[in-house]
């Protein structure tokens, strides 16, 4: 016999699904990308394009207040293997950066994907 669960339950997993889904990152390409509120974008890079770099020495991100268009230049990393640049797939001014990446590179190896954040965009 399968086991039942009670109404409440069943509505507290729908909701909590719904929620999941509706704040889980969009993917494009190489970049992640997850909204805050108004206009406002959070983008980093995903786990599968930062599998393949090893040894990060550098990561070069735009400057607060910098305005991007799409197709540009999001961030370049550096590793023993040269240069690998990504683009942006959305235009905007860039709000905020992920200071500690700058300092610390190399931990874009070993964060979880949602820590890889580069930066906070604020949408054309």
């Amino acid at each position: 016999m399968a086991k039942h669960e009670s109404a409440w339950k069943q509505m507290f997993h729908f909701y909590r699904d719904e929620y999941h889904e509706k704040h889980a990152p969009m993917l494009y390409g190489d970049i992640w990308l997850q909204t805050k509120s108004h206009q406002r974008l959070v983008l980093g890079l995903t786990d599968p394009a930062t599998a393949p770099l090893t040894s990060i020495t550098g990561l070069t991100l735009p400057s607060e207040g910098q305005h991007l268009t799409t197709g540009d230049v999001l961030t370049t990393v550096t590793d023993d293997q040269g240069a690998h640049p990504f683009t942006t797939p959305f235009s905007g001014t860039v709000q905020k950066i992920n200071t500690d990446l700058t300092a610390q590179p190399s931990d874009l190896a070993n964060n979880a994907q949602k820590n890889n954040w580069l930066l906070i965009l604020k949408a054309d």
